[in-house]
């Protein structure tokens, strides 16, 4: 917007109050200013004005000289705006994009030259607050980007960080995790969900590590809504988050990424593509009803008569941490519910379970008992003991 066009503008009008005209001639006799810096002293007066619009009408109505070649406070900064929009240009070549957020590093010196001539020009009870020099550079420097770029700054959850150290004279691009949505079966037993010392291979690098070499990513994180022991198959549907540090692509082909994940036949994964950055904490927030299929083998043969007990797990089961996890979980007493139980026996002392339960129920402590720490349990029940042969996360209730 040039000078001419704000020659009767609403801003005009109000900053010809005497206050105006004073404290844009104290500041100026203080040093030279450049439009930028002289118009960051009055940034909440008008709206829709650039600073540097601001600071040429200031500048008019006060009668100054024009502005210097070296700003007395910026020392040139605003004036190598086009200088540094080119330098980030280079430094983020060859990323994919779509959104940015400029940061700064303020320069210590500038701050204090900064905070120094406010004090001395003093407040003014009708400009408002001074914008300070790092967020009108970053807003200056976004926009010409987005300009020359064709993207969209995004101050909450950009693509990419432009980190401008101004001391140092530095840009440092950073860009943000890469994170990618979809469900996973887990076809096999003998896997961990997550990378786990001394396991070959797991869910998280099976599924993750194609995303990562296709994002041309350094590393990954998994998050997964709830997990299954590593000697569990998970036959239902889990809902899980990749996490890629340090994409240089994003725009991947989803389609065979899902094909070359699958063709793995130890993971099937559903419906991947990217997701927000709130997702994994949804995640961790959900507590889904599940369905297992356990095969249990008691330890003596049990009439046909006597499973009926079974239907004594129906309601609520008073669980104490199992005693397999007391090392990583806290000793505490839990309440959990089985929501339905069915039984069918499969030899002698075998029979094949499926219960549904709320979120968070260890189905092998509700065989076995755990010394008692799980009520009731299905040894208890039918006065034998009893143990887990073989467990399936047949169906994740989502809905």
């Amino acid at each position: 917007m040039s000078g001419r066009n704000l020659r009767h503008s609403p801003f005009d009008e109000t900053v010809s109050a005497p206050e105006f005209r004073d404290r844009t001639a104290r500041a100026h006799a203080l040093g030279p200013l450049c439009d930028h810096c002289l118009g960051r002293l009055f940034a909440g007066v008008g709206t829709g004005l650039r600073n540097e619009d601001r600071g040429r009408t200031l500048r008019r109505l006060a009668n100054l000289p024009a502005a210097p070649g070296t700003c007395s406070l910026c020392q040139g900064l605003f004036s190598a705006l086009d200088a540094w929009t080119s330098r980030i240009q280079t430094a983020v070549a060859g990323l994919e994009f779509e959104t940015f957020l400029v940061s700064s590093h303020a320069d210590p010196a500038l701050v204090a030259r900064e905070e120094a001539l406010w004090s001395q020009v003093g407040p003014s009870t009708s400009s408002g607050q001074a914008e300070p020099y790092k967020q009108e550079f970053n807003r200056a420097v976004g926009c010409r980007l987005a300009d020359a770029l064709g993207k969209m700054p995004d101050l909450a959850q950009p693509d990419l960080v432009i980190l401008v150290d101004h001391k140092r004279g530095t840009v440092d691009v950073r860009p943000q995790p890469l994170l990618v949505s979809g469900r996973y079966r887990k076809l096999v037993r003998g896997m961990p969900q997550c990378r786990w010392a001394g396991w070959p291979t797991s869910v998280q690098q099976v599924v993750a590590d194609p995303i990562c070499r296709a994002a041309e990513g350094l590393d990954h994180d998994f998050h997964g809504a709830g997990r299954e022991d590593t000697d569990v198959r998970c036959l239902g549907e889990r809902p899980f988050v990749v996490e890629i540090h340090g994409p240089r692509r994003r725009a991947l082909d989803w389609a065979a990424l899902t094909a070359e994940i699958n063709a793995s036949g130890t993971v099937e994964a559903l419906g991947l593509g990217p997701c927000g950055r709130d997702e994994p904490a949804r995640l961790k927030a959900l507590r889904p009803d599940k369905t297992y299929r356990a095969l249990v083998r008691l330890g003596a043969p049990v009439a046909d008569e006597a499973l009926g007990r079974l239907s004594g797990l129906r309601g609520e089961i008073r669980q104490r941490t199992p005693r397999r996890m007391l090392k990583r979980r806290a000793d505490l007493m839990r309440l959990r519910q089985v929501h339905s139980v069915e039984w069918q026996r499969t030899g002698p002392d075998t029979l094949e379970l499926r219960v549904r339960t709320s979120g968070g129920l260890y189905i092998k402590e509700l065989i076995s008992g755990d010394s008692a720490r799980t009520q009731p349990n299905v040894a208890a029940l039918l006065g034998v003991e009893a143990e887990c042969a073989e467990l399936d996360v047949a169906d994740i209730h989502l809905e």
